[in-house]
């Protein structure tokens, strides 16, 4: 029998919400147990059924393997878990004067919806009117008002979701820039292969993980092949310039190439890629774990998430890998010692901000 899920109230807040409209995906398509969710992703049951929790928001590759698996619309999902992060910023910073962030939108929204009105935006029309339409009652307005209002409070969500992501993409578009953006990222003197540094940086920054960086990648890189695309290791099933296995490539390729598993040579900046996915996978499953948060996302690469849980920390075995790791992470860090574009109290990243 499966475990007991704690009730969630919806009306407790944005991320009570989301976990609240997931468990409700999750019954639509059967209640299928978190094993058997496992059984269908590349993720751990308890990692499928955090994402429920309700006490923090999922990755976006967790969240796209359990709504998948429930049979739900992955790009669907990922909007409404970007628009409640959005939310979440601003219920815990709370409004002015002490009204909520989605009460002044629902205020908003009505203003809007009585014909009021609100500055960028055009006065509602009324009911439908003509040959053929009802007379619109009292109750009928009402409806059609409320209605109105939660379209318009959707509608003023998205926009702002929509706001954000445009201002994160443009102060965030590193990835193939042109050289001296690179260097804001990795050391300009380093012997980072030129051709891979943009990519590097792209896989680095693709998530607002603190302990994710170009360095860190790059670091990873040098330690598993010393930057050789052409790395063919068939005792222990490893390829390419990032060591992936084949049938764990799979999951972190694209959507749209996940149908089979890859058979090697691997192409290199898919497969710098396709580790940055991965570690913004293994991140939040090792939230909690003793140690530098980094080195342990170094070591979960190497061995596996569960791994680095159940040691609660790396296992001497990785403790060599994870310090060349390290050593080399110090060594590519900018040459401007730049800060983290992301708040961090704990990383091994050798560029804290003032």
């Amino acid at each position: 029998m499966g475990r007991h899920e704690n009730p969630i109230d919806p009306r407790s807040g944005p991320l009570a919400r989301f976990a609240h409209e997931l468990r409700e995906l999750r019954r639509s398509a059967g209640s299928p147990s978190y094993q058997e969710l496992a059984r269908r992703t590349h993720f751990a049951a308890s990692t499928l059924a955090a994402c429920v929790s309700g006490s923090r928001l999922p990755s976006a590759s967790v969240l796209a393997a359990y709504v998948t698996a429930c049979g739900g619309d992955a790009d669907e999902w990922e909007l409404r878990r970007r628009a409640t992060r959005v939310q979440l910023h601003e219920y815990e910073r709370g409004a002015v004067g002490g009204e909520t962030p989605e009460a002044a939108t629902v205020r908003t929204a009505e203003a809007v919806a009585s014909g009021e009105g609100a500055p960028g935006l055009r006065p509602a029309t009324g009911p439908a009117t003509g040959p053929g339409a009802a007379p619109a009652g009292p109750d009928t307005v009402s409806v059609t008002r409320r209605r109105r209002t939660r379209r318009l409070a959707v509608q003023l969500r998205l926009a702002v979701v929509l706001l954000v992501l445009a201002t994160c993409t443009a102060s965030q578009s590193l990835g193939r820039g042109p050289s001296s953006d690179l260097a804001d990222w990795l050391d300009p003197r380093s012997d980072i292969p030129g051709p891979y540094r943009a990519v590097i940086v792209e896989a680095g920054t693709m998530c607002p993980v603190p302990q994710i960086s170009p360095a860190l990648v790059a670091a990873m890189l040098k330690v598993e092949s010393d930057f050789d695309p052409h790395l063919h290791d068939s005792v222990k099933d490893e390829y390419g310039i990032a060591r992936w296995t084949p049938r764990v490539l799979r999951y972190y390729l694209p959507e749209d190439q996940q149908d089979r598993v890859p058979v090697p040579p691997f192409d290199a900046e898919e497969s710098i890629l396709a580790m940055g996915r991965m570690l913004c996978a293994l991140a939040p499953q090792l939230e909690g774990v003793a140690g530098d948060p980094v080195l342990n996302l170094a070591a979960a690469y190497r061995t596996a998430a569960f791994v680095v849980q159940k040691e609660n920390g790396i296992p001497a075995r990785i403790r060599p890998y994870t310090a060349e790791v390290r050593a080399h992470l110090m060594r590519y860090a900018p040459e401007k010692k730049a800060c983290l574009p992301y708040p961090t109290t704990e990383s091994s990243y050798p560029a804290p901000c003032p």
